[in-house]
């Protein structure tokens, strides 16, 4: 686990519980990205990376960059994480906060690498057969990789399955020695 987690955790958690309880979830979850988007910037990670500019002024500078986009609570939560130095945390904020939010809603997002495109029944079955060992609903997002030569990677949550060909040529050929 990266420091950038740990340290972004406190805030994603506030964030969701003010959502939560507000019926904002929504709203939250469109600041946050907007913001992640500016904070990733490269002009702005210049900016964000000069030390003329004193911790307020950052924070400043990313709530005009969004005007009236974001509500008094998210300014305020944009200006808290200037004074703590801590606005590149902003992605990772994100990320966690779309997590809980997941999980809240018993939802997970699965990526699926394949050497070749899955048909859309392929596809279906896939979903179903993560719906129910994982025990919620997924929604998937599939990638092609033609190295993997054949068969699929599946990451979901914590869980990643590699039935691919080339990971199992792999334990072959280490197997045999080579």
């Amino acid at each position: 686990m990266s420091d950038f987690t740990t340290a972004a955790r406190p805030y994603a958690n506030a964030v969701y519980d003010i959502a939560h309880q507000g019926g904002t979830l929504e709203s939250w979850g469109d600041a946050l990205a907007n913001l992640a988007a500016v904070i990733t910037d490269a002009q702005m990670n210049r900016l964000l990376d000069d030390p003329e500019l004193g911790k307020k002024q950052k924070g400043e500078l990313v709530n005009q960059v969004l005007g009236d986009k974001l509500t008094d609570k998210q300014q305020n939560l944009v200006k808290l994480m200037a004074k703590n130095g801590r606005l590149k945390l902003m992605p990772d904020v994100l990320e966690q906060f779309e997590a809980t939010r997941a999980k809240a809603e018993n939802k997970l997002e699965a990526q699926v690498v394949s050497a070749f495109e899955l048909s859309a029944q392929q596809t279906d079955e896939l979903v179903n057969t993560l719906k129910n060992k994982l025990g919620c609903d997924i929604t998937l997002t599939t990638t092609i990789n033609e190295s993997l030569i054949g068969g699929v990677i599946i990451k979901a949550g914590d869980t990643i399955i590699d039935a691919s060909m080339k990971s199992q040529l792999d334990s072959l050929a280490l197997s045999l020695g080579r």
